[in-house]
């Protein structure tokens, strides 16, 4: 009788042991969850040159060490965020730079921002947007094992419109019909190496979709930074909140500045804008190289 407990003990330690290591398995292979997947896709083409990329790169990495970044990230359901980044310019030169990243915290944060500052060059041709929004689709579904969240952001900043690859029409479509989001920075300096004037307009005709997207135009180099920060805090937390309470913070510490009206056409506030058709609906695709006389997207 003594034997026969000890072996029942036995099979019943065995069998807690066997089932502890069942859940350990279970819980490690499970994706694991986020508020948001966002692929940031850059673009590299020879219209940017390295000092504007390099503003661009400043600019995102100080963005995610931006204070009210975080706080929004840990504001989310589950306090989290998963982020690529990838550069495009035509199809054969898109590259992942940075893999899938979890940002919980200011260390996550700044980790990434440290990647991204010391990013080098990737070389490219053209401007192919729709090769851009194929590879962040590809990104967020091949990811699914990994990485699952409600939201699914692609956010796509660039100086030009699409010029090589896919349909941009049938892709644009194709990417907001898997429930994608599609956000846009389209940079309109026109004191840039490149500078296509009604570019705000293309990519809100053409480039940006899907529910609550929306477009935020740098008009100029130095404002990316800004305009990426009020870009992440919109996605991340889908409000405006945490920008006016940092505007409204800044403003009771004396360190907000009276801007002069020579200035007012660069704003430090950079706009945003809803997608809807324009003008550019029916014409997102534009063969040839060059644009209102300047160097080549």
């Amino acid at each position: 009788m003594a034997t026969s407990k000890k072996v029942q003990k036995r099979i019943g330690l065995a069998g807690s042991l066997f089932a502890l290591a069942f859940w350990a398995f279970a819980a490690s292979a499970a994706p694991q969850q986020v508020d948001l997947k966002l692929v940031l896709a850059v673009d590299v083409s020879p219209s940017i040159n390295d000092e504007e990329l390099r503003v661009e790169r400043e600019g995102t990495a100080s963005a995610f060490l931006d204070p009210n970044v975080v706080e929004a990230i840990q504001n989310g359901a589950l306090g989290k965020i998963a982020v690529t980044m990838l550069d495009f310019s035509s199809r054969e030169f898109n590259k992942v730079v940075i893999g899938w990243r979890i940002i919980d915290n200011s260390a996550s944060a700044a980790a990434f921002a440290r990647t991204v500052r010391a990013l080098p060059r990737t070389p490219g041709r053209r401007t192919s947007i729709s090769s851009a929004l194929e590879l962040g689709t590809l990104l967020l579904e091949s990811s699914e094992k990994d990485i699952t969240a409600m939201r699914r952001v692609i956010d796509v900043s660039g100086d030009g419109p699409n010029n090589n690859g896919n349909s941009m029409t049938e892709t644009h479509d194709k990417t907001i019909a898997q429930g994608i989001v599609v956000n846009g920075l389209p940079v309109m300096d026109d004191n840039a190496n490149g500078y296509y004037p009604d570019l705000d307009k293309y990519y809100a005709a053409c480039v940006a979709g899907g529910r609550g997207s929306f477009v935020i135009v740098v008009h100029n180099y130095k404002d990316f930074g800004v305009a990426m920060r009020r870009k992440l805090i919109l996605e991340i937390s889908q409000s405006e909140t945490p920008i006016k309470r940092a505007k409204n913070d800044s403003s009771r510490a004396g360190l907000m500045k009276v801007v002069a009206a020579p200035q007012i056409a660069h704003p430090s506030v950079p706009q945003v804008l809803r997608p809807g058709p324009n003008e550019f609906s029916d014409n997102c695709d534009f063969a040839g190289g060059f644009f209102g006389g300047f160097q080549p997207f």
